[in-house]
């Protein structure tokens, strides 16, 4: 018996060197085609990234992205998956998957997607006869019917804020990455203590680097997963609620920091999030925009005055990450849709290659006629994620840089009711990668801008790689 357990050892830890001398000497893959998503670069060792705790989990998330045989192991799990999961689409149907949908490391623009997608919507670049941009008002859009919206909201003061229906969490006793619950699928983000302070330091460093009287403006928002997971999900190190505060703790006396989640949980009975996409809805944006105007002393544009329109079926990132799981099809057959409000100032906006500002290319403030071919209508907000996008109103009013990741884009449009410049600039397009360079601090300052407003959801401020691409903005990623 002895000499059996002898060469199973054997066996055992023969296979676990082959693994680690294999992983050594492969070529890493940089995309997974199964999750549409770009896979972890190795991290570069520092020991200031040692000691502020980014390291180590960069560095599992790597070797998680590049282990040997993944894709195949991962097919693997789907399949098992099937028989301890899935047990219908029932409301309590519940699955939790490892991994993540990658949406921190990089998002999607509208103009590729429509390149590889022909034929290609063109947004609409008609100049009004007088030269100036007309007043503020008269914004028309041909062939729309305004809709109003379902229920119209009552000023959150007169609300009383509804319960949380919170599922019971099933055979999943764990927070992974993305859990499935019924017909809702979201992103559940574990607390990174030592990066959620680099991230409050990446704020404070960029809010140093302005010119002297410019306001900075943080905007963290949670997502989905805070309010409809099982309540072990949302709770401890999953409490997007206590990482987003313990990040505004950290930053600077100077910095405004805006309280979304409130403004959000005051209407979790409303369709503030999609369930197939890990994006809230414009109408979530929208109230995440309430509490940005009480904070930084504008008078919010009530929902009501806005135009809106719908696109009818909308399947997101979270049904494109399941793909091979039967729950897929669960989220198929339960597509979301997406609403949109229209600017009411005249608005004129085109996107950069980079800080140059040349060569723009025209874009919509929202599109409301994408081509059936681009089944992401998300990218339906400022034509999605590109590097810098120029957004001029009619509205006389100050300048200002927004620094976002993709949950900006549905909120950009409500800031043109009080900005005469708005420069949507995404930190993922820019130092690094052979990406072209910016410096913050001195386009800022060339720009004469008044705010700077960064907003970002809980992976962000959770993934050191995002806080080094803030840093680097301003010459100070160590």
């Amino acid at each position: 018996m002895k000499k059996i357990y002898t060469i199973l050892l054997t066996v055992v830890l023969a296979a676990l060197l082959l693994v680690g001398v294999i992983s050594l000497a492969d070529k890493d893959p940089v995309r997974s085609e199964r999750e549409n998503r770009e896979l972890a670069k190795k991290p570069e060792f520092s020991f200031a990234a040692l000691f502020d705790g980014s390291f180590i989990p960069a560095l599992e998330t790597y070797y998680a992205d590049t282990f040997p045989m993944r894709e195949t192991l991962l097919r693997a799990n789907q399949t098992l998956n099937q028989f301890y999961y899935y047990s219908g689409s029932g409301e309590n149907t519940v699955l939790v998957l490892d991994g993540n949908t990658g949406a921190e490391h990089g998002g999607e623009s509208l103009d590729a997607v429509q390149n590889a997608n022909r034929p290609v919507q063109q947004p609409d670049t008609s100049e009004p006869e007088d030269p100036g941009l007309p007043a503020s008002g008269e914004h028309e859009v041909a062939g729309q019917t305004p809709v109003a919206p379902e229920t119209p909201p009552e000023e959150a003061e007169e609300e009383q804020i509804p319960a949380l229906d919170n599922p019971d969490e099933s055979e999943a006793s764990y927070a992974g990455n993305v859990i499935l619950v019924g017909t809702r699928a979201m992103e559940i983000p574990t607390a990174l203590d030592g990066v959620i302070t680099s991230y409050a330091g990446a704020v404070n460093n960029l809010a140093s680097a302005m010119p002297e009287g410019t306001r900075t403006i943080s905007l963290l928002t949670c997502n989905g997963g805070e309010f409809y997971s099982p309540e072990s999900m949302h709770t401890g190190l999953h409490s997007q609620k206590d990482m987003i505060q313990r990040c505004y703790d950290q930053m600077a006396d100077g910095i405004i920091t805006v309280d979304a989640t409130t403004a959000l949980r005051a209407h979790t009975d409303e369709y503030i999030f999609f369930r197939t996409d890990h994006h809230w809805t414009q109408l979530g944006a929208y109230y995440a925009y309430t509490a940005f105007c009480e904070a930084a002393g504008f008078e919010a544009v009530p929902l009501t005055e806005f135009e809106t329109g719908r696109y009818d079926t909308f399947l997101g990132s979270m049904y494109t990450f399941t793909s091979g799981y039967p729950q897929q099809q669960t989220l198929a057959d339960n597509p979301d849709y997406l609403d949109y409000y229209l600017p009411i100032a005249e608005t004129h906006a085109q996107y950069y290659a980079n800080a140059e500002l040349q060569n723009g290319v025209p874009v919509s403030v929202v599109y409301t006629k994408l081509d059936d071919s681009v089944t992401n209508k998300y990218l339906c907000f400022i034509g999605g994620d590109t590097p810098v996008c120029v957004i001029e109103t009619d509205v006389e009013g100050p300048t200002c840089i927004m620094l976002k990741e993709s949950y900006g884009n549905a909120f950009a449009p409500f800031l043109t009711s009080h900005y005469s410049k708005i420069i949507v600039i995404d930190p993922r397009e820019f130092n690094r990668d052979g990406k072209p360079s910016l410096d913050l601090a001195a386009f800022a300052k060339e720009q004469q801008i008044d705010d700077l407003i960064v907003i970002n959801y809980p992976y962000m401020i959770n993934s050191s790689y995002y806080v080094s691409w803030l840093n680097r903005l301003v010459g100070a990623d160590t």
